[in-house]
């Protein structure tokens, strides 16, 4: 039976460690993920007995000097085989280098200049892949200069994205109308929050979560909505609604697991039209669905049934209020789930679709929505990898909202948080406020070149009673931390903050 090896030594010569290789997974050349299991997984290395082919390698690794990422190898884009064997670090170091080199090449083209401290990176990564080819395969010297040359690749990588992001930003001038956002879930905390919040945000998201705001059928509860929505109408903030339609455990309610599909297909509809018309000229924003692709489904419904329910979300809100901007959203946009059958909260027999298939598929059906919502809590791959991904969202043809995101400023477990435990991946050195406003500083200018996003929220404004670990732009005690500081700087840079209605 012909199979394929991935050996992993790491440059201080230890082979990398089973629970890193476990990560590893495959996808195909568009990068949709194929499914496990592949083969054995041990210390320092990993078998590939069974994949579609060709097949690319993605492995969550340790790189010293850089960080703790999902990074992509893919054989310069031709994908392996089975058959021999591989060394791991090589080969991303091999693939980053080349993608890096392309993605340069694109940008010059399109009239950005490669700083020269990145051109050496270049030249460093590319040589430090030529004296590793000349030595044993698999001695303690190769992996280190193959580790070496990774490093540079992905600093390399990240700088040539950034720089044309900023040449970009610079030629073109302030974005009109673009929406800097935060969801707005914190109104009562009072001045200390809604002053911070007036003073940088133009956007913002506001909660209707059906499990608590109709928790009884027919009798739904708009107090809390209804403060925040006219706190934002009053501050001049565009307000989005989120989410009309979400089969995770907060979007459903108990009465909704006792009716049928076809129940529940009415009553989507019937929910995102009333509230669309409901609150028109107050929202006229609305995530009308959120993560139908396989991701939240606590009711078991099959693609078919997820895209009717699309439809019917999309349909109802339009029909609500025809000048509202309709979002589908998406989260894991990756679809590492997908490799493995597994969602937040189960083990799933069959195949399951990741947000770009089930994009395509909305796309193919002829659904009527007008954008792209795109979830980004840190992703565990670097800004490369997701300046490609990025693109590769904007290449379905739809304006794209960042709609939901964050990013720790520190390491320890947060209690005050709902998610609890910081990621293990690390960008650039451990978890703290300074690589938090680093990572902010970075991605919002990425994502501000970009013209097809046209909004960025981040999720939560302070660390109290908010979702990501340490992942707010304010303490506990609402005092701002760099993160704040930067962004609302960058923004001043740009140009003004327009609000809603001025």
């Amino acid at each position: 039976m012909e199979r394929l090896i991935i050996r992993a030594k790491r440059g201080n010569g230890q082979p990398l460690a089973a629970e890193g290789l476990d990560s590893l997974y495959l996808t195909d050349l568009k990068r949709n993920p194929l499914r496990k299991p592949y083969g054995p997984v041990e210390s320092g290395q990993a078998v590939i007995e069974t994949a579609e082919v060709p097949f690319v390698i993605v492995a969550a690794v340790p790189v010293a000097g850089f960080g703790a990422d999902f990074f992509f190898a893919d054989n310069e884009g031709q994908g392996y085989r089975l058959g021999g064997e591989i060394d791991l670090y090589a080969e991303l170091a091999r693939s980053r280098l080349h993608a890096v080199q392309t993605r340069r090449r694109a940008a010059e083209k399109a009239g950005a200049v490669t700083p020269t401290g990145t051109v050496r990176r270049l030249e460093r990564a590319a040589e430090s892949l030529r004296k590793a080819a000349g030595l044993a395969a698999g001695s303690a010297a190769a992996a280190q200069l193959a580790e070496e040359s990774l490093c540079e690749s992905l600093w390399a990588g990240e700088e040539v994205v950034l720089e044309a992001a900023r040449q970009a930003i610079s030629r073109r001038g302030p974005r009109k109308g673009f929406l800097f956002g935060c969801n707005a879930f914190g109104l009562s905390h009072g001045p200390k929050y809604t002053r911070p919040f007036e003073a940088i945000f133009n956007f913002a998201t506001v909660p209707f979560y059906r499990r608590g705001f109709e928790p009884e059928e027919g009798r739904p509860d708009p107090a809390r909505a209804d403060a925040i929505t006219a706190w934002l109408n009053g501050a001049g903030i565009a307000a989005k609604g989120h989410p009309l339609t979400w089969f995770n455990e907060a979007g459903v309610p108990e009465w909704m697991r006792r009716k049928t599909f076809d129940e529940n297909l009415a009553s989507a509809r019937e929910r995102c039209r009333s509230l669309a018309r409901q609150y028109a000229g107050r929202i006229d924003r609305w995530d009308v669905i959120n993560e139908a692709h396989d991701w939240a489904n606590e009711l078991g419904y099959s693609q078919e049934q997820l895209l009717d329910l699309t439809r019917a979300s999309c349909e109802g809100a339009r029909e609500g209020n025809p000048k509202a901007q309709t979002v589908v959203n998406n989260c894991d946009l990756f679809g590492e789930y997908a490799a493995t059958s597994k969602t937040y909260f189960r083990q799933e027999q069959r195949p399951l679709r990741t947000p770009h298939q089930y994009l395509r598929a909305c796309l193919s059906a002829g659904l009527d929505f007008d954008v792209i919502g795109l979830q980004l809590y840190y992703p565990g791959y670097d800004l490369f990898e997701i300046a490609r991904l990025l693109d590769w969202f904007a290449d379905l043809g739809k304006p794209l909202h960042i709609t939901e995101l964050g990013v720790s400023s520190a390491l320890d477990d947060d209690e005050r948080a709902y998610v609890k435990k910081v990621s293990s991946a690390w960008w650039h050195g451990p978890w703290s406020e300074a690589v938090q406003a680093d990572w902010v500083e970075q991605f919002y200018t990425l994502c501000y070149s970009k013209p097809a996003i046209e909004a960025i929220t981040w999720w939560d404004f302070a660390d109290a009673g908010h979702f990501w670990p340490h992942g707010g732009f304010l303490r506990p005690d609402f005092t701002p931390k760099e993160s704040y500081r930067r962004l609302k700087g960058m923004i001043e840079r740009w140009g003004p903050n327009e609000r809603a209605g001025r």
